[in-house]
């Protein structure tokens, strides 16, 4: 079966609120970033950051198709390709599932850098920061304590393009010899399905990175991300946002 995917652009004005033209006077640059929806109309942001006298800065993230695109199933600060220093984010949107990508991706919390949410459908300001994430963190510790621990892993394998990693999931075993690893592919990911597996230990999750954030609770035996699984002895150990909260 043939798919075609089409965005689906805002059709309304998209700009900034009072609200948070008064508040971002305070930053000397900004990195401007939108979802999909919003991105194709940053035109009228860009002239009112100009106005005020704040510069902005953008790049075009990994896997987005223009410029200033926000992925939120991307939570590693890399993927942004961002390398301009700047004071905080600026982010044009509806909901929290993008930008909280922004929260996940901060190094640590010495360098966190704040995010500014501009809702233009609501018309309003909202901030973000780790006191969104801090009991997902405490859970996905925990996770990875276990999964260093556990002998029987199970890997949790979309066929979805884009998100879709066996090969690279099958170096687990090279990485973890002492470990027994078993594969479940799907299409989709069924919660209430993986509990059927009594036997697993824990879980590794290489579809979106967001699954193994957002839906700890979803997992009753814990579950880590594919890159992290690869790197758990050196996160647990590292001067990390993780090992601070």
């Amino acid at each position: 079966m043939k798919v075609l995917f089409l965005d689906a652009p805002y059709s309304g004005p998209v700009e900034l609120c009072q609200e948070t033209l008064d508040y971002v006077k305070k930053f000397k640059k900004v990195a401007l970033y939108a979802s999909v929806q919003f991105v194709s109309k940053l035109e009228k942001v860009e002239e009112q950051l100009k106005e005020i006298g704040v510069e902005f800065v953008t790049s075009k993230a990994d896997r987005t198709s223009v410029k200033s695109q926000l992925l939120g199933c991307d939570s590693y600060h890399d993927s942004l390709r961002l390398e301009e220093e700047f004071d905080a984010y600026l982010y044009i949107g509806d909901g929290k599932f993008h930008p909280l990508a922004l929260v996940y991706g901060q190094k640590d919390n010495k360098t966190m850098k704040e995010i500014i949410r501009n809702d233009p459908l609501q018309e309003k300001m909202f901030l973000m920061g780790i006191e969104e994430i801090q009991t997902i963190l405490r859970k996905y510790k925990g996770s990875l304590v276990k999964f260093l621990s556990s002998h029987n892993i199970g890997v949790i394998v979309t066929i979805k393009p884009g998100q879709e990693q066996f090969r690279p999931a099958l170096a687990l075993e090279d990485k973890f010899p002492e470990k027994k690893f078993y594969y479940f592919i799907d299409n989709n990911v069924s919660f209430d399905h993986l509990e059927n597996f009594n036997f697993i230990d824990t879980w590794i999750n290489t579809t979106c990175p967001r699954v193994g954030f957002d839906d700890q609770e979803k997992f009753r035996k814990g579950v880590v991300n594919l890159n992290d699984a690869f790197l758990a002895a050196e996160i647990l150990t590292k001067d990390s946002l993780l090992n601070k909260i």
